[in-house]
């Protein structure tokens, strides 16, 4: 059974969702934490502080139901290429992120 507010509007307004809402909420902690731990109000904290509103700028003016336009210019998404690539893989063997056990990491 879905609850009153469920279901996604399509009509724009002025006023914020409650995802950004909760995103607020998190970042304002954050600095209210690092002002407890710092113990008074230092410059890093301004510098934090900047960044948040900042960011709450930037999520609220930017909506999250735009389409991304295409590099192309045409407007029309682009198609991945089915053809295969003839380019050599750029991670090595397990991914790339840890190398693999045992291995040995020279420099030319």
């Amino acid at each position: 059974m879905r609850k009153r507010g469920d279901e996604m509007s399509t009509t724009r307004t002025r006023w914020p969702s409650r995802k950004w809402l909760a995103t607020q909420c998190t970042a304002a902690a954050a600095v209210a934490v690092a002002w407890v731990n710092a113990g008074a109000w230092t410059k890093p904290l301004s510098i934090a502080m900047i960044g948040l509103v900042s960011q709450a700028a930037v999520g609220y003016l930017v909506s999250n139901g735009e389409p991304a336009v295409a590099s192309s210019g045409s407007g029309a998404p682009s198609a991945p290429s089915s053809a295969p690539s003839s380019a050599p893989a750029a991670t090595p063997p397990g991914g790339g992120l840890v190398p693999a056990a045992g291995a040995q990491h020279t420099t030319a």
